[in-house]
């Protein structure tokens, strides 16, 4: 350093001036780390307060709200199930018995009674019931007879309220998986499960528009919030729901040559001439050998009737329909042409009839033609307002259990299925229990008192 370089050395007075300067460079970023922490909290607390009013709100307004709401399929529908050989009696000594009973409504006291006046055994009999178990009558419990079914695996078919109900559980299901649908429900069960929704109801109606409006499109036209089928469905056990689901629409015995179905089957488009080639009656079935049995060929016909009648592939019609309209048109309304007349009709006209002589009905007003065809049977509820109704190759049994009449059963034992005479089924003491039955056989019809 030379000698004209003065050495600067820091003054007394100027110190504090540096330490000051460097304080308040200090309490600026001070003030920052404050500022930037507070702004960190409090986007933190509106995050919070935000997820919160979300999850209290969501079932008010669901997230994927939309004008036209898509609905998942809630019908499950399980259209035939075939029952085995080995359930029908084979020989004249064979016990083994089915026994077919109409619409129990849960009236399980009633069916009780019945399988009582039957000596029902479950290891040589099966019991089949023709739909609508469940009950239309909310303060009846279908517990313990879903209870009954269920456990001991018994075999039926799906009625027009079983698969309200079945619906119901499903749309249920569907609204539990959608954010804020199980809080809506228990919110509406818990205020509302007094009320009987099959009747309109001012108050819930305000209810559901002023709180719930969103909710509303999620819930499908004509269905009954807090109805009798909506509290069957949400008091249900998932087993009772599953055995439900498990019902088919038809069962399909070969062996009996019987269709068990809880509304009807058609034997014929209405809407088609008799004769017409689309009619599965109207001629053989061709199959690809020729030396093909009789028996074969009637079981290929049979299926046909399940499979090539359009209206037979609905399921609304084999669930519902009570009569034909003149023109064909199916109806569920009991003013009409009852379908069973349609069915009886062109069984009487199959030319291969092994009962030909015994099935002619010589009052009939209907002119028959002759078809290419084999007859076959059919049993069926739904039809309380007609009552036990018998007829040459249909029996309905829906005899009004529900509204305290009866429940009716039919009874197919070895005299029901195996080759012989109406006359000798019958025998000589002809009673009114008794009534023929395929193609030469006989069935036992009892009946007991239903009690509310």
């Amino acid at each position: 350093m030379s000698a004209e370089t003065p050495l600067l050395l820091p003054t007394p007075n100027s110190v504090p001036r540096v330490r000051q300067r460097r304080r308040g460079h200090l309490d600026c970023q001070d003030v920052f780390r404050l500022v930037l922490s507070a702004s960190v909290v409090a986007a933190f607390l509106l995050f919070v307060l935000t997820i919160s009013i979300i999850n209290e709100t969501t079932h008010r307004l669901p997230w994927n709200k939309q004008p036209d709401v898509v609905f998942p399929n809630f019908s499950h529908y399980k259209y035939i199930h075939t029952l085995p050989h080995s359930l029908f009696p084979t020989h004249s000594d064979d016990d083994r018995r089915i026994i077919a009973i109409g619409d129990i409504h849960s009236m399980n006291q009633s069916l009780s009674a019945l399988l009582a006046e039957i000596s029902y055994d479950a290891h040589s009999d099966t019991l089949i019931h023709l739909g609508d178990v469940v009950s239309k009558n909310t303060k009846l419990s279908t517990d313990p007879l879903l209870t009954f079914l269920s456990t001991n695996q018994i075999l039926g078919v799906r009625g027009n309220n079983d698969q309200k109900v079945i619906e119901w559980r499903a749309w249920m299901d569907w609204i539990i998986s959608l954010p804020g649908g199980k809080e809506w429900l228990q919110d509406m069960d818990s205020l509302w499960s007094h009320i009987d929704g099959d009747e309109p109801s001012t108050a819930f109606n305000t209810w559901l528009k002023k709180s719930h409006k969103a909710w509303q499109a999620y819930v499908p036209d004509g269905w009954k919030l807090q109805g009798n089928h909506y509290k069957v469905a949400r008091d249900m056990s998932l087993k009772h729901y599953d055995y439900l689901r498990s019902l088919p629409l038809v069962l399909y015995a070969p062996t009996a040559h019987t269709f068990f179905v809880h509304a009807g089957l058609l034997a014929a488009d209405p809407t088609l001439e008799a004769s017409d080639p689309r009619q599965p009656l109207s001629h053989l079935p061709t199959t690809a050998n020729p030396n093909d049995d009789d028996l074969i060929l009637r079981g290929l016909q049979e299926l046909a009737l399940l499979n090539e009648i359009i209206q037979n592939q609905d399921p609304w019609v084999l669930m519902n329909m009570r009569s034909l309209s003149k023109k064909g048109k199916v109806k569920d309304g009991k003013n009409g042409i009852p379908w069973s007349d349609l069915w009886n009709d062109m069984m009487d006209s199959c030319s291969d009839s092994p009962a030909t002589e015994l099935s002619m009905n010589p009052s009939s007003s209907t002119t028959r033609t002759s078809l290419k065809c084999f007859p076959s049977m059919v049993m069926y509820g739904h039809a309380a307002a007609r009552g036990l109704d018998v007829k040459r190759w249909s029996i309905g049994l829906d005899t009004g259990c529900a509204y305290g009449r009866r429940l009716t059963a039919v009874v197919l034992d070895a005299k029901s299925l195996l080759p012989q005479t109406h006359s000798e089924a019958l025998g000589t003491s002809f009673q009114d229990s008794l009534v023929p039955y395929g193609d030469g056989g006989t069935a036992q019809l009892v009946n007991v008192k239903c009690h509310s």
